[in-house]
C-alpha cells in the first residue's frame, strides 16, 4: 500500500493559497506519492480560472470589500471563496490509482468527496453536466458541470483540474456556508448579478448539517476528509 502525503494548511490568504497548490504541482514527478492539501482562505478571496480575464471584475470592489483577488492554476470560473473547505490533489495519471485520463480521474476525486459526504449523513450524486448556454458564464456555482457534486439537484462542490508532463492538480471548494453568494455583485458584465439565483442552484454545509460551520468546525472536518481520500484511494494517511 502507498501513502497519501497530507498537508492540513488551515487558512492563508488567496496568493498564498494558490502558490502553494502551484508549486506542490511544479514540484510532482511521476510516481511520486499523491498529495491531499486541505485549505481555508483568510480574508476571503474571489478566483478566476486560467483563462477568465480580471477585466470582467470589478477589482476594486472586490479589494473594497477586504477580500483577495487571485488567478487559480487551474481552469474552470471564478468563485468567491469564504465559508468552504478547499482540497487539492497532487498526483500522477496515468497511474492505477488515479486512472488514465481526465474522466477517469475526476470520477476517483469524486469517490472520496462522495464517501466524506456520506460520513456526515449527506447523500450527494454526481452531475450529468450543464448546456452550453450554462458553460459560458463566469460564475462556477451557478450551474453543475459534468464532474461536479449536487445534493438534491443543488451543487455543493466545485473542483477544476490542470494536467501537465503526467501529473495533474485537482483542487476543489465545499462549500460550507452562504458567502459565496456574494459573488455576482462583483461582476462587471450585465445580467450576472442576482445572488438570488445562485441560491436557488447551491447548498452547503451549514444548511444540510442544520448548524452554521465556523473555521474550527472545518479544521475539526480536515481530518476526515483525509481519512475519506486514503480508503477511497487504498493509501496510508501520513501528516506530511
Amino acid at each position: 500500500m502507498g501513502c497519501l502525503r497530507v498537508f492540513l494548511d488551515g487558512e492563508a490568504t488567496g496568493a498564498v493559497n494558490m502558490a502553494r497548490d502551484a508549486a506542490l504541482l511544479a514540484g510532482h514527478q511521476p510516481g511520486d506519492d499523491p498529495i491531499l492539501r486541505v485549505y481555508r482562505w483568510e480574508p476571503a478571496a474571489v478566483t478566476i480560472g486560467y483563462n477568465q480575464d480580471f477585466s470582467d471584475f470589478d477589482e476594486p470592489g472586490i479589494r473594497a470589500a477586504g477580500f483577495d483577488l487571485v488567478r487559480r492554476p487551474t481552469g474552470g470560473r471564478a468563485i468567491l471563496h469564504a465559508d468552504e473547505l478547499t482540497y487539492a490533489v497532487v498526483g500522477t495519471s496515468p497511474d492505477p490509482v488515479f486512472g488514465s485520463s481526465l474522466h477517469e480521474t475526476y470520477l476517483k476525486i469524486n469517490q472520496a468527496l462522495l464517501s466524506f459526504l456520506a460520513d456526515l449523513g449527506v447523500a450527494a450524486d454526481i452531475s450529468t453536466g450543464e448546456s452550453r448556454e450554462e458553460a459560458r458564464g463566469l460564475v462556477c456555482f451557478r450551474s453543475a458541470g459534468r464532474h461536479e457534486i449536487s445534493v438534491g439537484g443543488r451543487k455543493i462542490i466545485g473542483s477544476a483540474q490542470r494536467r501537465t508532463g503526467g501529473v495533474f492538480l485537482q483542487h476543489g471548494s465545499i462549500l460550507a456556508g452562504p458567502r459565496h453568494l456574494g459573488l455576482p455583485s462583483f461582476l462587471r458584465q450585465a445580467g450576472n448579478s442576482d445572488p438570488g439565483e445562485l441560491a436557488e442552484v447551491t447548498t452547503d454545509l451549514g444548511q444540510l448539517l442544520g448548524a452554521p460551520q465556523s473555521g474550527e468546525d472545518l479544521d475539526a472536518l480536515s481530518p476526515r476528509l483525509a481519512e475519506a481520500f486514503a480508503r477511497v484511494l487504498g493509501l496510508d494517511c501520513g501528516l506530511a
